[in-house]
């Protein structure tokens, strides 16, 4: 006797291939896409910095909003005798999905894990961190779209957790008669939470991270230098006799002190 396939098992198995081919399709299509990232991803900083790069792993899922990066190595343009500038070990964000539609995106995780900063300044006085600092500033500051926020408005966002791991910082300067190199060994580890445009890390950073900003700022210029000495200043403090206050420089903690006297 000779059994015949009825329709409905043709059907079964037609729709199985298909199910077969459109999950194989997405698996191509998954791993090109993580193979063409690194490069998209490097080739859009040299394009917008001059600097170049390279990868190692570069993770993003567009669904989930994550990201995930590890080896990211950046170098020093033509002019500059030390090549190095920047060695990122591993940087990881996880956003809340639905705010990146609006203004201000939400991140409920992030981690920045720097191994080595240097900060050069070559023998004709460029600075490599206002070199690169300028090319970005200058994109930002093209006329947006209509509708959109002007360039000079701030950046607004809120990172619930961000991790900050800071090995080292080298300091070079190439120019004849100047201190050839200083580094600032930190190993700085340490967890802000809430972190909004307007937090204030300088409370909260040893004196060593101080002493390396100051020796980053006198060497870069301009906007920059007053970032770099906003972020890393240390703020003075003085002990009275209801404890301990910071003074700033508005003088309202010596104004505190002078209404408390007798």
């Amino acid at each position: 006797m000779q059994l015949k396939y009825s329709r409905t098992t043709r059907g079964g198995g037609a729709l199985l291939q298909i199910v077969i081919f459109l999950v194989c399709a997405f698996a191509m299509l998954g791993l090109g896409w993580m193979l063409l990232l690194p490069g998209l991803f490097t080739s859009v900083i040299e394009n917008r910095t001059g600097f170049s790069a390279k990868v190692d792993s570069f993770y993003a899922n567009p669904f989930t909003a994550e990201v995930r990066m590890r080896g990211l190595v950046v170098v020093n343009p033509n002019g500059f005798s030390e090549s190095d500038f920047l060695d990122l070990k591993q940087f990881t964000a996880k956003a809340d999905l639905f705010s990146l539609l609006g203004k201000k995106p939400v991140l409920d995780m992030t981690t920045l894990d720097v191994a080595r900063i240097t900060v050069v300044t070559n023998q004709r006085g460029t600075n490599n961190l206002d070199l690169i600092y300028s090319r970005l500033a200058a994109r930002s500051a093209k006329k947006p779209a209509k509708g959109t926020p002007s360039a000079d408005s701030p950046l607004q966002f809120f990172v619930r957790n961000l991790d900050v791991r800071l090995n080292e910082v080298v300091v070079k300067d190439e120019r004849p008669g100047k201190t050839a190199q200083k580094v600032h060994a930190l190993s700085f580890q340490r967890t802000f939470r809430d972190v909004t445009p307007a937090t204030n890390f300088s409370d909260e950073l040893p004196p060593s991270v101080a002493a390396a900003g100051k020796n980053v700022g006198e060497v870069v210029t301009g906007d920059l230098k007053r970032i770099v000495a906003n972020a890393t200043q240390p703020i003075d403090r003085k002990t009275y006799a209801w404890g301990d206050r910071r003074e700033n420089s508005s003088g309202t903690a010596t104004k505190l002190e002078e209404s408390a006297k007798p």
